[in-house]
């Protein structure tokens, strides 16, 4: 029997993705908006529901896209409850939630709704199927329940659904003896969603050059840039193949990229910050430097963590975990920083540990952990 070829992208997943990079970008200017503690909770807080729409349809596509008429119907309209999502994610930060609600059940009613219909097509996958349709039904109703509460109750009953969604899952996987998911297109579309998070970085920072063109903002932007080059360069050379697991180690990877992405945008928002802090010629206050520090001294904690869950607890864990604590006491201690110091040293760190991880850790090995079983897709093909 010939091999089946490595299946890519579809066109429509990064269609999709672009849709989602709008919730990230909004995510990323309410930040901007409000940077205090409260925001970065808030920004946060936000990110999780957005980001768990993206894995949701990135599972679902990966096991059962057929590219035909009612699939692309279905996951269209679907983006369409993103794109709501998205344009919500101002008024759900400022007490005004009614919109993102229910844009955000709807979305998931709609990948019910995918599931059912792959539950009719795909007669192996049923119990698979299913699982995910309860999980995702019930979530998107916790979702519309939560518009019964007060906007200040209801963020603990969004909690409760996001227990439900994000669990669902991990109980369907481990009730069944396969999964249907191949390794190589799982890295991919995690792969392509970090090049879109790290290109709104790069955006932020040009963007925050129109407000002033001095030399301490064009070096202040170079060092953003260095900085968002190291998480590349890091991620797709060194860090993104894996060796094959467990279960658990293939979930840490998978939910261990939400604390990724959202990382990566909370640290472009405090690029933006020193950029346009430079421009103006005036010193970091302790607000400012927040969504700089967090955001990537919890990069590096993830990236820790996916280490020590899918390969080994090493030098190279200690490393990342050590670089996240200077730097995130770096970004709190002092009244004022200069921006250009701040980046200068953030970047610096940055550039340190990649090239003692390059020079000294063994290659990886080229083939992705997702989960322990290797079938074929069950897209209804035969």
């Amino acid at each position: 029997m010939p091999q089946r070829p490595e299946r890519r992208a579809s066109w429509l997943e990064l269609f999709f993705d672009l849709v989602l990079v709008a919730a990230v970008a909004s995510l990323s200017s309410q930040l901007h908006a409000d940077h205090s503690i409260e925001g970065l909770a808030v920004f946060a807080g936000l990110f999780v529901p957005v980001w768990w729409a993206w894995w949701a349809y990135t599972w679902f596509s990966a096991g059962f896209d057929r590219d035909d008429r009612g699939h692309r119907i279905g996951i269209l309209t679907a983006m369409v409850a993103v794109a709501a999502v998205a344009s919500s994610i101002g008024a759900a930060a400022h007490g005004d939630s009614d919109a993102f609600v229910v844009a955000y059940a709807a979305f998931f009613y709609v990948l019910t709704g995918l599931y059912v219909r792959a539950w009719r097509q795909v007669p192996a996958a049923r119990a698979l199927t299913a699982r995910y349709a309860i999980g995702d039904a019930a979530g998107a109703t916790l979702w519309l329940a939560s518009l019964a509460l007060d906007e200040s109750l209801r963020p603990v009953l969004w909690g409760v659904a996001m227990v439900v969604l994000m669990g669902s899952p991990l109980l369907a996987a481990r009730s069944l003896s396969f999964l249907s998911y191949e390794r190589s297109h799982i890295a991919e579309r995690y792969g392509l969603f970090t090049l879109i998070v790290l290109g709104e970085s790069v955006v932020v920072t040009v963007a925050s050059l129109e407000i002033g063109s001095s030399i301490e903002a064009a070096v202040t932007a170079i060092l953003g840039f260095v900085i968002a080059a190291t998480v590349w360069w890091v991620y797709f050379d060194r860090w993104r193949s894996m060796p094959a697991g467990s279960i658990r180690s293939g979930w840490v990877w998978a939910q261990g990229h939400l604390l990724i992405f959202a990382s990566i945008a909370s640290a472009a928002v405090g690029v933006e910050f020193c950029v346009e802090a430079a421009a103006e010629g005036r010193s970091l206050e302790l607000a400012d430097r927040l969504p700089l520090g967090a955001g990537l001294a919890s990069y590096l904690v993830a990236m820790a963590a996916i280490r020590s869950a899918t390969r080994q607890v090493d030098w190279v864990v200690a490393l990342r975990v050590g670089l996240a604590t200077t730097i995130l006491l770096i970004s709190l201690v002092g009244a004022r920083i200069a921006p250009v110091v701040l980046l200068a040293v953030c970047s610096g760190l940055l550039v340190a540990g990649a090239v003692l991880e390059l020079r000294r850790a063994p290659p990886p090995e080229r083939e992705l952990l997702v989960l322990p079983h290797e079938i074929p897709q069950l897209r209804g093909e035969e």
